[in-house]
């Protein structure tokens, strides 16, 4: 059997015991000192990685053991359903109702294809993976939310910078959440990618807007505030980060 590990950053509060215990396989996250990353657990045995592993006071670290080979890869069939860690982005343009009426169809499809080209370039520079897209808006999934942060501000600023200098650009809103989601095929579902929509719908044109789990105090934003978001029972908080 093989472990693979791997760190709940919502769960994760920096207390830093598996750092002390085995501190070739867990380092600090690059850019943030009160959170944990895997490095290298092929650099201790599987006793100390274990140890490590339960020192963690809030069960942060999340040991899985798997074969070599899984069953399904030696039939050659598609991988099972599995939970994964991501961060997801949503983006919508503001006003493409009012824009289409106002530009004609043969201009706003002329405007589109500059939006999505323009958004697609930042999501690969960012290694965002494009899930899909909702006609002005995109779907994208980050392994990190450092990568999405990156994303999300690149993106105002492309759009600003080329609203000064041609005099136009579409007002987008930003929702990032970095959520645990089911990974189905290369979808994803689940209450997070809900979060994330739903975090995207509180933002106006120009806006990122992240729950505060995802960014913690890492970046310039608004003052924290609870937010009940539509069709979901607790509030959560968000924060506007600050891209300018």
């Amino acid at each position: 059997m093989t472990l693979r590990v791997r760190v709940d950053r919502h769960k994760c509060i920096g207390a830093g015991n598996c750092i002390t215990i085995a501190p070739t396989a867990f380092d600090w996250l690059r850019g943030d000192l009160g959170k944990a990353e895997v490095l290298d657990t092929d650099s201790v045995d599987d006793e100390l990685l274990r140890e490590a592993t339960f020192a963690c006071p809030t069960g942060a670290i999340v040991i899985d053991e798997v074969s070599e080979l899984l069953p399904w890869q030696l039939r050659g069939k598609t991988a099972p359903n599995r939970r994964v860690l991501k961060t997801f982005m949503f983006t919508d343009v503001v006003g493409s109702t009012n824009l289409v009426e106002a530009l004609g169809d043969e201009a706003w499809d002329t405007l589109l294809r500059w939006h999505d080209t323009t958004l697609r370039e930042v999501f690969t520079a960012h290694e965002g993976r494009e899930i899909s897209t909702t006609g002005d808006g995109f779907f994208v999934s980050f392994d990190s939310p450092e990568q999405a942060v990156a994303a999300a501000i690149a993106i105002q600023r492309r759009l600003a910078e080329h609203r000064q200098k041609q005099g136009f650009a579409p007002q987008v809103r930003i929702g990032l959440h970095a959520s645990d989601a089911q990974q189905v095929g290369s979808n994803y579902r689940g209450k997070g990618v809900h979060e994330a929509s739903r975090i995207a719908g509180l933002a106006t044109g120009g806006q990122i807007i992240a729950s505060l789990s995802t960014v913690g105090e890492s970046y310039r934003s608004s003052g924290v505030r609870s937010e009940l978001l539509k069709g979901l029972s607790e509030p959560m908080e968000v924060v506007t980060i600050d891209w300018r």
